[in-house]
């Protein structure tokens, strides 16, 4: 369920596209020229909608669902990713490096 819900008045695409999002609602959220913002959108049954996450929460919210899911900090989740040597697999079967030096 969602809390607080407060009607802020519209908000208008301008001829390049962009979205213009009303002054009072920058103003209560921080939001500044150069912000970025994940963006989701979705569709049922020919009813759309689009969600605006700032790029901060969007950030602490993948990093509360990796700890949460992992069990780590994303920063180290991401550095043990990229410092494992990529190894080829072995045969289930195949001898260990001290039987082939036998």
């Amino acid at each position: 369920m969602i809390n607080n819900v407060k009607y802020y008045g519209g908000a208008v695409v301008g001829e390049k596209g962009q979205l213009i999002i009303p002054a009072e609602v920058r103003k209560r959220f921080g939001i500044q020229t150069g912000d970025h913002f994940l963006v989701i959108v979705g569709e049922q049954m020919g009813v759309w909608g689009i969600v605006l996450i700032k790029g901060e929460m969007a950030s602490l919210m993948l990093t509360q669902l990796v700890q949460n899911v992992f069990g780590g900090e994303l920063t180290q989740i991401l550095e043990d990713a990229q410092g494992k040597e990529k190894r080829p697999r072995e045969p289930p079967n195949a001898p260990s490096d001290d039987q082939r030096d036998e």
